[in-house]
Formats: C-alpha cells, sequence, structure tokens
C-alpha cells in the first residue's frame, strides 16, 4: 500500500485546525436527507478553512511499500515536523544513500571478476558467465535509479532543515506534515 506525505510551512500565529470527518454510516441514516446535507456541507466548508490552516504546501511524496519513510509516524492530521523527526528523516535516506553506493560497488566488484574469469574459461562457462555479468548490470542499474530517487528526497528534506534553521523563521514559522 502507498503512503502519502505532504509538507507544509505555516506561519506560528495562525491555528492549526484538525480535519473533521463526515459522519459515519450509522449516523447518516438517523439523520433526514436535509439535515444530513446540511452537515455535509458544513463538514466540507470547515475543511476547506482546515487546508488554508495548513499554510504553504512545499511538496507531497508518494511512497510504494519497498521505498516507505517509516521514520514518519503516519499522521492523517496535521503533524509538527519537529527537528528532531526531521534529523530522522535525514539519516533514513543517508542510510538509503550509502546502501545503494555500497550496491553499486559491490556490483562493479563482481563484474571485474567475472572478466577475469572470462577471459580464462572455457566456451562451455562463457554463456553462463556472461549472464551473471548482464546481471551485475541490470543490478547496477537499478541502484543507480533508488540511489537518484533516494538522493532526491535527501535534498527535499534537507532544504526544509534549511528552511528552519534559519533563526528568523523558526520563531515565526514550523514544518507541518501529513501521512496517510
Amino acid at each position: 500500500m502507498s503512503e502519502y506525505t505532504t509538507v507544509y510551512l505555516r506561519h506560528k500565529n495562525m491555528p492549526l485546525l484538525k480535519k473533521k470527518e463526515h459522519p459515519s454510516h450509522e449516523e447518516c441514516q438517523s439523520q433526514s436527507k436535509e439535515d444530513l446535507m446540511k452537515v455535509i456541507r458544513e463538514i466540507d466548508e470547515y475543511n476547506k478553512q482546515v487546508a488554508k490552516s495548513l499554510g504553504c504546501k512545499l511538496f507531497y511524496l508518494t511512497t510504494t511499500p519497498s521505498r516507505e519513510l517509516t521514520v514518519l509516524p503516519c499522521s492523517p492530521s496535521p503533524s509538527v515536523l519537529t527537528n528532531v523527526l526531521l534529523e530522522e528523516v535525514l539519516c533514513f535516506y543517508k542510510e538509503e544513500i550509502e546502501h545503494c553506493k555500497k550496491a553499486i560497488a559491490k556490483n562493479k566488484e563482481d563484474i571485474a571478476k567475472l572478466e577475469v574469469r572470462i577471459a580464462k574459461t572455457t566456451v562451455d562457462l562463457y554463456d553462463k558467465i556472461n549472464k551473471e555479468i548482464d546481471n551485475c548490470y541490470e543490478n547496477i542499474d537499478f541502484e543507480e535509479e533508488e540511489l537518484e530517487h533516494y538522493q532526491f528526497l535527501y535534498n527535499k528534506f534537507s532544504f526544509l532543515e534549511g528552511i528552519i534553521g534559519d533563526e528568523s523563521n523558526s520563531k515565526n514559522y514550523e514544518l507541518i506534515y501529513t501521512k496517510y
């Protein structure tokens, strides 16, 4: 299942409103159609104000289960992205970047070893070793894509650190996020 994370920059003086949910199925059945429509309109109007209270949307991320941002807790209602959480996110992406770099280096080492073997091998083993080399190149391509993706996300969160790290910004502004 995918996760959706949105990060906002908001002024601290503006009240942060919590989103209201629509009535449950049981609640809907106990009300008349007119009353129900009125309640839904009121909730929708209120939720528009919630969206305004979030501030300026900086970016939106979609992550898949293989690329989950596990260090950031799920929070459908707006939550403050603290410096501690932001540092954990940056560390998470640094680790992922290092993992990708090591995997690429390992595959390059494997290719070098296989190329030495292929020069000394018989024709019978040539195809097998060549397939192993092709697999290493495929792994490198995959890891390079992952590396690019994680570097992109690291840069986004590093940008946030720059915003909130500025003392004049941190006095008046805060970062918030939603994740569901």
